[in-house]
């Protein structure tokens, strides 16, 4: 199959902004893919060549993106910089120059959807020295041979930069009308495999009812299904009935921990995986559960070594990101598994089985070993005194709250469907995505400074902004936990891909969590809102910029707000 058709496709898409144009326009392109090219058409259409799972990304990198294109097109690296600010897109620089290219090479061979995917991957996947170089060479010989609308396409996918307005969102609704089946399928069965091209496989082969026996794979992480956040304690009762599970919320991050014969897997919620920072809780795992295959959730809590006090997320946060000097940290920042469900176990798959039956078969496999791995602790009630009890105990060992659970509930992956409800103490909160910043004047110059941020529309899947952040970020560090407006500024720069005087725009990848004192309407902001007085948190490496909070939910806030 040839990449042009794949080039064709993003140019039609790029072309709407009606998302029901787009479904139409990707629904008719997939059901005439061949098999063989499926999944690797998939990924390409998302942008990538790795699925969310996998450690390695295609990005290179503007600069070499820049030194690429001068090598490809025989045009000096100056004129692509400054066709680059002009135009604020590589992808459209390396489209005109390809146009009027002065190198022709002496035989030039027709792109295919394989040669440019399994390029792409080498790219993503070559390390150590002289990588760069072959990064570089790697781009130059695919643009060399590329026609001007696939070079466009191939510079924006290896900046993962598409442009083309399609997401998770409008795949799975191209796939549902492709087909003619059930949205909410789909999505079901996206979320356990996380691969469109698969899932497509298996509606080609068995139609709605093989899509509705989809088997969760140990190895292969599935999205978690995710909480509703309340106010109250009889807010919680009432969507998740009576009598209900009521769990301490652990202020660690969330894993599934996948065990298939010897392999041990440890994924967060974002699909990272994290099994070599944690070798620690690797072994926990193997001394504390049986030699069984098994998919089970928990929290995984640092904790002080001389008071054994639960530790901050922010001081964990820097485990998962560590890659180097593993046993050091291992040492210095101890942790312990807190485990509260499961979904698969030696061949059963459990997404059907109530709750309570999946707690039971949890508490009855687990050795609980202190400093290493425990059942969340949990009670069953209909009372609210005694819930806001154990709410007030939960708060009183540092924890963030607790989670309300649905006792007769199946298991849904990737959704917020009501099965179980989290309540904190501390006023409303959003998590958001970092797109935009400004450089600071004065102390704070060479600094990013009022830092954009926004909120995902669900039906789009568009960041939209909905106010600007500067408060809670420090100058100085007064302690290690403390982020200051230096380590943002490093964390945000790989990101920029424009500026416009002091401002910058920043790529959607750096998730946030806010506090702020009330939502106002406010035509200033894309999203039609804005947060009055807002101040960061903490950063939410955890988080992925498709699990931030949503337009949907802000109006949900305003309306709580005011009374409506």
């Amino acid at each position: 199959m040839e990449y042009l058709k794949l080039a064709q496709l993003y140019k039609r898409l790029e072309a709407f902004s009606e998302k029901s144009i787009k479904v139409g326009i990707l629904a008719r392109f997939l059901k005439d893919i061949p098999d063989n090219h499926l999944q690797k058409v998939c990924l390409l259409i998302l942008g990538t060549v790795f699925y969310p799972w996998e450690k390695n990304k295609v990005s290179i990198g503007e600069k070499l993106a820049i030194r690429a294109i001068a090598l490809a097109t025989g045009v000096n690296r100056n004129v692509v910089e400054k066709m680059f600010v002009m135009y604020g897109d590589l992808g459209i620089v390396a489209e005109e120059l390809t146009e009027q290219k002065r190198q022709r090479p002496l035989f030039k061979k027709t792109l295919t959807i394989e040669e440019v995917f399994r390029t792409l991957r080498k790219i993503g996947e070559l390390e150590g020295e002289g990588a760069i170089d072959k990064k570089v060479k790697l781009l130059v010989d695919l643009l060399i041979h590329a026609g001007p609308l696939e070079a466009k396409y191939i510079v924006r996918t290896v900046l993962e930069d598409l442009r083309i307005g399609v997401g998770e969102g409008i795949m799975m609704e191209a796939i549902a009308e492709a087909y003619g089946l059930p949205l909410d399928l789909v999505e079901y069965a996206y979320s356990i495999l996380h691969d469109f091209g698969k899932v497509i496989l298996i509606i080609r082969k068995g139609g709605k009812h093989a899509l509705e026996d989809v088997k969760p794979e140990v190895g292969t992480p599935i999205r978690v299904m995710l909480a509703v956040k309340v106010d109250s304690v009889s807010e919680a009762f009432e969507i998740v009935g009576r009598p209900a599970e009521v769990e301490y919320k652990y202020d660690g991050f969330r894993v599934q921990i996948h065990k298939k014969g010897e392999k041990i897997w440890l994924w967060t919620r974002r699909l990272e995986d994290v099994t070599k920072q944690f070798p620690d809780v690797v072994e926990y795992i193997k001394e504390c559960l049986p030699d069984r295959d098994f998919i089970i959730e928990g929290e995984i809590v640092g904790y002080d070594k001389e008071t054994g006090k639960f530790l901050p997320f922010q001081k964990i946060s820097h485990r998962i990101k560590r890659k180097y000097e593993i046993e050091k940290t291992v040492k210095e920042i101890p942790v312990e598994a807190h485990l509260f469900d499961i979904v698969y176990y030696d061949g059963q798959i459990l997404f059907k089985t109530p709750f309570r039956d999946r707690r039971e078969l949890l508490e009855s496999i687990v050795n609980e070993k202190e400093g290493k791995v425990l059942l969340a602790k949990k009670i069953i009630t209909s009372d609210d005194k005694e819930a806001q009890k154990f709410f007030e105990k939960a708060i009183s060992k540092g924890l963030e709250g607790v989670v309300f659970k649905n006792l007769s509930a199946p298991y849904r992956p990737g959704r917020r469907v009501g099965y179980m409800v989290k309540l904190k103490p501390v006023k409303e909160t959003l998590d958001v995505v970092i797109v935009g910043a400004e450089w600071g004047e004065g102390k704070r110059a060479g600094w990013l400074t009022s830092f954009v941020v926004a909120v995902k529309d669900p039906e789009t899947g568009e960041f939209l902004e909905i106010g600007e952040v500067g408060s809670g970020i420090k100058e100085k560090k007064e302690s290690p936990e403390d982020i200051t407006f230096s380590d943002l500024t490093e964390i945000l720069k790989p990101y920029i891909y424009k500026q416009e005087g002091k401002r910058v725009f920043i790529k959607p990848k750096i998730v946030i969590e806010v506090l702020y004192d009330e939502i106002q309407k406010s035509p200033k902001y894309s999203s039609g809102f804005a947060l009055r007085f807002p101040r960061m948190i903490r950063l939410r490496p955890d988080r992925s910029p498709n699990e931030i909070d949503t337009l949907d939910r802000v109006k949900q806030l305003y309306a709580k707000q005011h009374g409506m």
